[in-house]
């Protein structure tokens, strides 16, 4: 056998280097350590260090600038730093497999030495783990410190031995490793980043567009309801699960073992509540219609639905657990370590109740299974998703938005939003429809200016199923001729007041302002 060979352009190949097996071993056995934490992420839901490093970042970084990076990006801002995490430590791991292979050269690495490295690995892991707030040993990931740790363990010894067992295999005097050369090198390397970052825009771009097509066939999202004037264009009245907005500070939302699941209430009471879901569910319920919506919301934007909640109104659980005087705000914390508060007086209201059934279906994993909370009155943020602590406390508990600089009352702003016409339109009698939130306030009033604002006609309500959703409404405009309008809306609250004119981005009180459409008019 020769070992310079001649490539397809004729040039010569020598031998890769001593260097280029190392770090052709490092590196693939590298893959193989997150390859593992992929598989045990969505298989056991096991701990996925890029992920918890994603989490890290995003909760170290300022409230106006994770706003400007998902304005710029939409969904797929956290998949890209899940990515970007990901990358980095594939890089970090390659970087320490090179090193201890060339420590190791001209020893023997068998399997001894392999574990070794791998428990090493391993052991400075589980030191760093508590940095980025997974706790020591991991004991506040979701499998707790034994399953936490224990998997870890598992997955590093694998690769400390893959890594001294694939650098034996890489010889200079082997095939393998010249293909091995041939295949991993910079270039490739660089392709193979772009295609899991394009991969992944693809399938956050795709996505919206695949469902569209899906919902032109099987039924339009915003199609009337028959109850009020049957509208094509105008949002349901009830937003169909599958078509709820999803939001969450996650790269990877937790899929809850419900056979583990507890809700603990405690802080401030006299009596400590822990409550499995059978037994949640045993208590009396309640069933109530509510519009979220979140506050990155933009003015004209979709974030935002209405539907039929049922659960168990809170108030019954703190009345049962005795609330201890001088308590301020009930804490909350998810299974995802998310944590918020509500003030007293929200959590002790009719409307606010922990909710395991959404439009009379069980909830879906990412609209938080098993059990959420519902607070009409208060952004989405604030009604938490995977809920499974609630602490009396006697202070004004700022949570994971609230320390970022979120607004901590989170009251929601009037809203209106102008479904349809959009775009263009044929002269004749048009038909403009749309919806309008204002909280636990109700929607008195709406009206629309067809000309840029100078003046305003009041459009006709269909009311809202309760007091805490939306309405919608709709008004019939005739131009005068052909031509380029513009189409302003607002609404006045059940208090009296108007909606706010002046514009304002979600950060950090939510949006305002009223929402805008140019048509023209053929």
């Amino acid at each position: 056998m020769s070992y310079i060979n001649l490539n397809l352009s004729g040039g010569v190949r020598t031998p890769p280097s001593e260097r280029e097996l190392d770090i052709q071993a490092g590196f693939l056995s590298a893959a193989l350590l997150l390859a593992l934490m992929l598989i045990g992420r969505f298989t056991f839901h096991l701990p996925l260090l890029p992920d918890i490093m994603a989490d890290w970042v995003f909760a170290i970084t300022p409230g106006s600038i994770v706003e400007a990076v998902v304005t710029m990006f939409g969904a797929f801002a956290k998949h890209l730093g899940f990515i970007a995490c990901a990358i980095f430590y594939l890089a970090i791991i390659t970087f320490a497999g090179t090193a201890f292979l060339k420590q190791m050269r001209g020893r023997e690495t068998g399997w001894i030495a392999g574990i070794s490295y791998g428990a090493v690995i391993w052991s400075i892991t589980i030191a760093v783990i508590p940095l980025f707030g997974g706790g020591l040993f991991g004991r506040d990931l979701w499998n707790g410190a034994f399953i936490s740790s224990a998997s870890l363990l598992v997955y590093h010894l694998i690769y400390g031995t893959a890594l001294v067992r694939l650098r034996s295999a890489f010889s200079a005097k082997s095939d393998f490793a010249e293909r091995g050369e041939r295949f991993l090198n910079r270039r490739n390397a660089l392709r193979g980043v772009m295609a899991v970052v394009i991969a992944a825009a693809a399938y956050d771009i795709l996505r919206p567009v695949i469902e569209s097509i899906r919902t032109a066939y099987g039924g339009k999202v915003r199609s009337g309801s028959g109850v009020f004037p049957d509208i094509t264009g105008l949002s349901m009245e009830i937003t169909p699960t599958r078509d709820f907005y999803k939001v969450s500070k996650n790269s990877f939302d937790p899929d809850v073992d419900v056979k583990r699941w507890r809700l603990e209430i405690g802080g401030m009471v006299e009596h400590p509540l822990s409550l499995s879901f059978e037994e949640l569910k045993s208590l009396p319920a309640v069933e109530e219609y509510a519009t979220l919506m979140c506050i990155s919301n933009e003015v004209g934007g979709n974030l935002i639905g209405n539907a039929k909640w049922k659960g168990v109104r809170l108030r019954d659980l703190l009345e049962k657990a005795q609330l201890k005087p001088g308590v301020v705000d009930i804490s909350l914390r998810a299974v995802d370590d998310y944590t918020d508060s509500i003030p007293l007086d929200r959590a002790m209201a009719d409307g606010t109740i922990l909710v395991y059934e959404m439009n009379s279906a069980p909830l879906t994993a990412e609209h938080g299974f098993p059990v959420r909370l519902l607070v009409p009155g208060i952004y989405g943020m604030k009604n938490v998703k995977w809920i499974t602590r609630l602490t009396a406390v006697s202070y004004d508990f700022k949570g994971y938005w609230q320390v970022r600089g979120w607004n901590d009352q989170a009251i929601y702003r009037t809203m209106s939003r102008i479904d349809i016409p959009d775009g263009k339109a044929k002269l004749g009698n048009i038909t403009i429809a749309g919806v309008s939130f204002a909280g636990d306030r109700g929607i008195s009033k709406v009206e629309v200016s067809t000309d840029s604002g100078k003046n305003w006609e009041a459009a006709e309500l269909k009311p809202g199923l309760s007091q805490f959703t939306w309405v919608l409404w709709e008004k019939q405009w005739s131009p005068p001729s052909a031509g380029s309008y513009n189409i302003v809306v607002r609404a006045t609250d059940g208090s009296g007041a108007m909606q706010e004119l002046r514009n304002a981005p979600p950060f950090p009180d939510g949006s305002a302002g009223y929402h805008r459409v140019g048509i023209n008019v053929i």
